[in-house]
């Protein structure tokens, strides 16, 4: 009979210290404090620094248990990589809100950071998601709360992870203007599209023979970007985008047997057409608004153009510069030496990009 009660005791001891069905970390409860002002949402997350640790193996916390700065400031890109990872703002109807970053500061073991998303001027609703710390804590909790344009108050959680802030409306100026600086924005960090105009137009010396080439360019890429965002034309992405990098090879190559702009205005219709299918690729990810379809394109169109004429202006304006700064001999080498300098390293670079294009397919 004892052997047997210590039989049962060792049995129900091994259930009660055996493997239990617990977290590896109990979270303590982020918060959102969010400011919405039309397709703007800036908003500032306070998350414990422990479980910040814990989810990306960190040591943000010192020896008195408060947020080191300089641990803060060394783990800053994978504290906003994390957060951009696990928080997004979208639009129920589509397209992407663009987030950035902001600073990030300490608040005893708390740290505090700021992130704003811009999204595009869709009708819809602008939806707040979050997931922070769910791959550590499955009763993980988020409180969140919305002033502004809109009054929200929600506690987010891994069955609930999302909250609707506010109904969106389509109007005509804030479209223009948001799709006109995104076509401006892109020229801007499209270095693909900027070193194919450079290499189309560096020959060039006078003004005239300039404004053709840029026109037959913005002609044909107006038309596929159009042709592509409204469905009647497409082409992949994994074929478009090689192209593009070998339409840079192509311009620039042609430089050392070609000078004469009068004549490039065919060949730079014919790479604009390519062109054009990169631009509604990127006019996709913003989104368009179906009741303003039209004047979306239009400034988006507007802007690429504005884009691509401050490239050139600017271009333009250096190689003049530069020509009359230049001493005697110099100035005299410098209008064949300096087009040429430039394709070859206009020529490096769209081989570069077209070996990783093609590599990126498979």
């Amino acid at each position: 009979m004892p052997a047997l009660l210590t039989t049962v005791a060792i049995a129900l001891l091994a259930v009660l210290l055996g493997p239990q069905d617990v977290r590896a970390h109990d979270t303590q409860l982020s918060s959102a404090r969010a400011q919405v002002s039309g397709n703007d949402v800036g908003i500032v997350l306070e998350l414990n620094a422990h479980d910040l640790d814990v989810a990306l193996n960190l040591a943000l916390l010192d020896a008195g248990g408060t947020v080191s700065r300089p641990q803060l400031a060394q783990s800053s890109a994978a504290i906003g990589a994390y957060l951009l990872a696990r928080t997004r703002v979208f639009n129920e109807s589509g397209g992407t809100c663009r987030a950035r970053m902001g600073t990030l500061d300490a608040k005893a073991d708390h740290v505090l950071a700021q992130v704003h998303w811009r999204c595009p001027p869709l009708a819809g609703a602008l939806v707040y998601e979050a997931t922070l710390f769910h791959e550590i804590d499955p009763a993980a909790r988020h409180m969140f709360t919305a002033s502004g344009d809109v009054r929200r108050m929600g506690l987010l959680s891994v069955a609930t992870p999302r909250l609707k802030l506010v109904e969106t409306r389509v109007e005509l100026l804030e479209v223009l203007r948001h799709y006109f600086a995104a076509g401006a924005e892109h020229i801007a960090a499209g270095y693909d599209h900027i070193a194919f105009l450079l290499a189309v137009i560096v020959w060039g010396r006078r003004v005239w023979p300039l404004v053709g080439v840029i026109t037959a360019f913005t002609v044909a890429h107006s038309l596929t970007l159009t042709l592509a965002v409204l469905g009647l034309v497409t082409l992949p992405a994994r074929l478009v985008e090689p192209l593009i990098a070998l339409s840079i090879v192509y311009v620039a190559a042609e430089n050392f047997f070609v000078r004469d702009l009068r004549r490039r205005w065919a060949v730079t219709f014919a790479f604009g057409l390519l062109h054009g299918f990169g631009f509604a690729a990127v006019l996709r990810d913003y989104g368009l608004p179906a009741d303003a379809l039209a004047p979306a394109l239009a400034a988006f169109n507007l802007g690429v153009e504005a884009g691509q004429l401050v490239v050139v202006l600017v271009a333009f304006s250096a190689l003049h510069i530069l020509h009359r700064l230049l001493p005697g001999k110099l100035e005299q080498r410098m209008p064949r030496m300096l087009p040429l300098g430039l394709s070859g390293c206009i020529l490096l670079l769209g081989v570069y990009w077209s070996v990783m294009r093609l590599l990126s397919v498979h």
